[in-house]
């Protein structure tokens, strides 16, 4: 009897496998299609093929070169707005400074006449009135021509006149310092030549939710020009134009900026009206075959790696070979990257630095994702019948 009952259960655990089996094949061929299995990730390249159609999202999605393309743009515009500024570090060397504008406050002196001393702020046709010699065009000048040409005005009255012009107030010869540092606020340039570091430490350095890049808006670059007017004295205008460089925030790394070992700081110099941002950090996503995925904070240098690595790793099912990044790329456009993980672990593959926003998916492979799924399902199945009887 024994014998006839243990025949009995184990004829029933071969039915229940065998309609397991069956219907697990239906669910199978349903993920396929990608009908609704809600585990299964399907690759980009897999998406494509069901949605066969030019203008869904996943046909706008661009490629490998559109995601290089973003990087290498934003590497360009930084090189450029660095060689258009050169020039600025060897005025630095020689002392020279900024020019004035509207609203700047001058004090000159002339050294043995008290008298003629002035604190006076600049108007806004780029002018000051100075005792003795009246009106003299100052705008967009440095402090340097400023004194000579006052000096020599001085000249008709006074025989070799010491003149000493200084920026009492600035207000045009600042730059803006937002977001994630300690004193956001707007900093003089005292020289020409100060560059982006001196700036942020100025502010007070970043506070530990900034971002690892640094967006630089340059401001209108101001040209001046004289305006012809009724009077015997011209007037003088101020234009703003503005170039390829200058039409974009520039990103900067932090780790450009401070050097290292074997890299030589980068100094990139300021211009009065420049806006420094200093962003948070940000997140990013981790989709797809990982143990725990999520939204994740973005740190210095996060890779795809540490990414996944974040997410507890991936899962038996993962297709490794086949690693997603999908990366904003402006203008409401988006680029996807595939990335060998087996090539960039164990071969020492080029790996990705994640951007804010980024998402990381790591597509199924469809047989391992079907193993795992019979395996889990025929366990569950033998938990739930008593084969585990002992045999007498």
């Amino acid at each position: 009897m024994k014998h006839q009952a243990l025949q009995l259960q184990t004829l029933r655990v071969q039915r229940s496998l065998i309609s397991v089996l069956k219907l697990f094949t239906i669910i199978a061929l349903v993920c396929v299609g990608g009908a609704g299995c809600l585990r299964y990730t399907p690759s980009h390249s897999e998406l494509r093929e069901k949605h066969n159609d030019s203008s869904s999202p996943l046909a706008q999605l661009g490629g490998a070169d559109e995601f290089e393309n973003y990087e290498r743009n934003l590497s360009d515009r930084r090189n450029l707005l660095i060689s258009q500024r050169s020039h600025l570090l060897s005025g630095a060397a020689q002392g020279g400074g900024h020019p004035v504008g509207p609203g700047d406050e001058l004090q000159v002196d002339v050294f043995g006449f008290q008298n003629l001393t002035a604190s006076t702020g600049i108007a806004s046709d780029g002018s000051i009135i100075l005792p003795l010699v009246g009106r003299v065009l100052v705008g967009g000048k440095p402090l340097e021509q400023i004194q000579e040409e006052v000096g020599r005005r001085y000249t008709h009255y006074i025989r070799s006149p010491q003149v000493h012009v200084a920026l009492k107030t600035p207000v045009t010869a600042r730059v803006s310092v937002i977001g994630e540092v300690h004193k956001p606020g707007a900093y003089p340039l005292t020289r020409k030549g100060m560059c982006l570091t001196e700036v942020l430490s100025d502010a007070g350095g970043r506070t530990p939710n900034a971002s690892s890049r640094i967006i630089l808006l340059p401001a209108p670059r101001i040209t001046e020009h004289a305006v012809e007017a009724s009077t015997a004295m011209p007037q003088v205008s101020f234009v703003s134009t503005q170039d390829s460089a200058d039409s974009f925030g520039i990103e900067v790394d932090i780790e450009e900026l401070t050097g290292g070992v074997n890299q030589r700081p980068l100094l990139i110099p300021l211009l009065p009206g420049d806006t420094v941002i200093v962003p948070e950090a940000g997140t990013y996503e981790v989709d797809g075959e990982v143990t725990q995925p999520g939204s994740f904070k973005l740190t210095s240098r996060t890779s795809v790696i540490g990414a996944i690595a974040a997410a507890r790793g991936l899962t038996y099912a993962a297709a490794v070979n086949n690693v997603e990044v999908i990366r904003d790329t402006g203008n409401g456009k988006k680029a996807l990257i595939t990335l060998d993980l087996e090539e960039v672990g164990l071969r020492g593959g080029q790996d990705v630095r994640l951007r804010s926003g980024d998402l990381v998916r790591v597509p199924s492979e469809p047989g391992r994702f079907f193993r795992r799924q019979i395996v889990q399902t025929i366990n569950g199945l033998f938990n739930g019948v008593g084969v585990n009887q002992r045999m007498n």
